[in-house]
């Protein structure tokens, strides 16, 4: 026990961010793992580069090699919410917990163009096996699945000044997010005493360092017994350019993760902010999105599940309005007669919904 808690402690502090989106897709969370309870999350199915349809084996409580290539089964820890679920189950039966995550994301592409994610202007990440629209549209196996791939991420840091040294003491505490390609920024706070009208605040970023603690961090310690975590979440649209205009928000959702008396992984899913219902689209002949969206949301919001009794994390999940995918721009853009099978096969995903992720807060007992 103690090489294990001196192992946990030593990744603790050398591993302090996570990716959680790149070109070989996302890996925030996929429906249907091991003893992973708490329902379907309709957003975990975004870019997954292991099959949604025909989907490889569970690994249960074991884990896999070969991910990258097609080969092994899949596990719940493969996926960053998983574990982060799984750092709570260690920090309570060994009291510390490894897997005390900030989330980053990247492009992580081989062609010298880091940060080129817009969806409109893919040019393929990995060179000569993709450098036409063709040869992207046209597929491929292994590592080199073109259709598979996408124009990758983003990571944000919140520092007090653009330095190599603020810049990193934000990353060793934490205060980052990543996002699929979109320059969207979210805040993400937590504590005990926000008032619900914390929004409408001119000051709130300032009043929300006094009052609590941003993205990375623990909630201080709890101030009564009738006390819940309350969040503020809060998050500006990507504004794009004349040329490239950025999508409209929709919502913002926050996820909690636990786990149960049986030691089963829990998630519950809490829309905050904005309208899932709110009837966007995009026109597939044009790529024009359709519908109403938001510049800016923000929400003050208490857990109504709180127990007291139960180590749990929060993070922020921001989505985008539905938008084109990069094939389907580049689909459009080709004449009829040489737009390849895969630009109308029943398969092929044409619309996504972009997002951003913020680090989570967690709560220690």
């Amino acid at each position: 026990m103690a090489e294990q808690v001196a192992q946990a402690t030593l990744k603790a502090r050398l591993e302090p961010l996570v990716e959680i989106m790149q070109i070989k897709g996302d890996s925030e969370c996929r429906n249907g793992m091991y003893d992973v309870l708490g329902g379907t999350d309709e957003l975990c199915d975004f870019e997954k580069w292991r099959p949604l349809d025909n989907p490889p084996e569970d690994c249960k409580e074991g884990t896999g090699e070969g991910a990258l290539i097609g080969r092994g089964c899949v596990s719940r820890v493969d996926y960053v919410r998983y574990a982060l679920i799984e750092g709570l189950r260690e920090a309570e039966r060994i009291g510390v917990n490894p897997y005390k995550l900030g989330i980053t994301a990247s492009t992580d592409a081989h062609i010298a163009n880091p940060g080129d994610v817009d969806e409109r202007t893919y040019e393929g990440w990995s060179g000569v096996s993709d450098d036409s629209a063709a040869e992207r549209l046209g597929g491929g196996d292994g590592i080199v699945n073109n259709l598979k791939a996408n124009p990758g991420g983003l990571v944000g840091v919140w520092s007090e000044e653009n330095s190599r040294d603020a810049l990193f003491a934000a990353m060793q505490r934490r205060e980052t997010f990543g996002t699929s390609g979109p320059r969207i920024q979210p805040r993400f706070f937590g504590g005990w005493s926000f008032d619900a009208s914390l929004c409408n605040a001119p000051d709130l970023i300032a009043k929300s360092y006094a009052e609590g603690v941003a993205m990375g961090g623990d909630l201080p310690l709890r101030p009564s017994d009738h006390a819940k975590p309350t969040f503020l979440v809060s998050a500006l649209r990507d504004p794009g350019t004349a040329e490239l205009p950025g999508g409209l928000l929709q919502r913002i959702q926050i996820i909690k993760g636990w786990v149960d008396d049986e030691g089963r992984m829990r998630q519950d899913i809490y829309d905050v902010a904005g309208n899932a219902d709110n009837g966007a689209s995009v026109d597939l002949d044009t790529c024009e999105p359709q519908g109403e969206g938001f510049d800016a949301l923000c929400s003050v919001w208490t857990d109504p599940d709180f127990d007291p009794n139960r180590r749990a994390l929060y993070y922020a999940r921001v989505v985008e309005n539905p938008s084109c995918r990069w094939n389907q721009h580049q689909c459009i853009a080709l004449p009829e007669s040489e737009r390849p099978p895969a630009c109308d096969a029943p398969g092929t995903t044409r619309v996504i919904q972009e997002r951003a992720w913020t680090s989570p807060i967690w709560f220690e007992e």
